[in-house]
Formats: C-alpha cells, sequence, structure tokens
C-alpha cells in the first residue's frame, strides 16, 4: 500500500468514510437539498396545513420511484404519527432519522420528503403567512456596497 493510500484508510477507520457536503446532510436529517421535494419544520409539524401539503407531495410523488418520508426521530410521536400514517397510505417508505443531524430546534427539518436522485426542487418549504414577505419588508435589505451610495 502506498503512503497515501495507507493514510486513506487510517482516516476512513477512524473518522470514517467520507462524505459529500457534510454541513448541508446536517440540515437535511442526512440527504442533500437537490433531494428534497418538500420540508416541514419543526415548528410547522403540528399545524393541519403541514400535514396537508405532504399528503399532497406523497399523493403527487407516490407512484415515482425511490421516494421516501424522513421524519425526526427527536420529536414527540404524537406528532409525527400522522405523516407515518400518511406515508403508509400512499406506500411510501419512511425513516426515522435519530442521529446527529436530528435536532429539536425551531427552524430545523422536522419532515423531508426526499428522492434518491436529485430533483432540484425551487420552493421546498410551506409557504405560510408569516413567511410572506410585503414588497415594503423587501426593500429593507442590506444591500451591498453599490446599492447604498446610489439608494
Amino acid at each position: 500500500m502506498a503512503d497515501d493510500d495507507l493514510q486513506q484508510h487510517l482516516n476512513s477507520s477512524i473518522f470514517g468514510p467520507p462524505q459529500t457536503n457534510p454541513d448541508e446532510r446536517r440540515h437535511f436529517l442526512g440527504s442533500l437539498r437537490e433531494r428534497v421535494a418538500i420540508r416541514v419544520l419543526n415548528q410547522d409539524v403540528e399545524e393541519p396545513s403541514a400535514l396537508t401539503a405532504v399528503k399532497n407531495a406523497l399523493a403527487k410523488y407516490a407512484d415515482q420511484p425511490g421516494f421516501k418520508l424522513l421524519i425526526n426521530g427527536k420529536l414527540d410521536p404524537e406528532l409525527t404519527a400522522p405523516y407515518m400514517q400518511a406515508a403508509s397510505a400512499k406506500n411510501v417508505q419512511f425513516t426515522l432519522v435519530n442521529d446527529g443531524t436530528a435536532s429539536l430546534a425551531s427552524a430545523a427539518a422536522g419532515i423531508l420528503l426526499v428522492a434518491s436522485q436529485a430533483i432540484n426542487i425551487k420552493d421546498i418549504d410551506l409557504s405560510t403567512p408569516s413567511d410572506v414577505t410585503s414588497p415594503a419588508q423587501k426593500t429593507d435589505k442590506k444591500r451591498g456596497f453599490f446599492g447604498r451610495l446610489f439608494n
């Protein structure tokens, strides 16, 4: 074995196999952003509109192979049970994720519908009235150096 191969083998034995985008995987329950069809944050899991949106997404993608529901296993089972039932009703696999990627923070991922391949959906979050910003609020955003000079 060459020195580089030996070092790589030792590193993978100590730290585990290398992963692509480890920071991104921490935010998406071990998956990647490009594979997510819909995301429900922990703070929205108990909202009826979130369950409805997930059911609609399950109905849309249930007939396509490779989709599964990732559920934050650190959340209360009473909150996640309806999502498991909805996935079972559509014959979509689900996985409870209870490792280092699962978090109880309100802005962390609670429920994700993910594909086995990249699907690149632009807007994966639920649009709630509190998330929608008015045009007046959009102009209050910080601008770059040249935006400050000319406005």
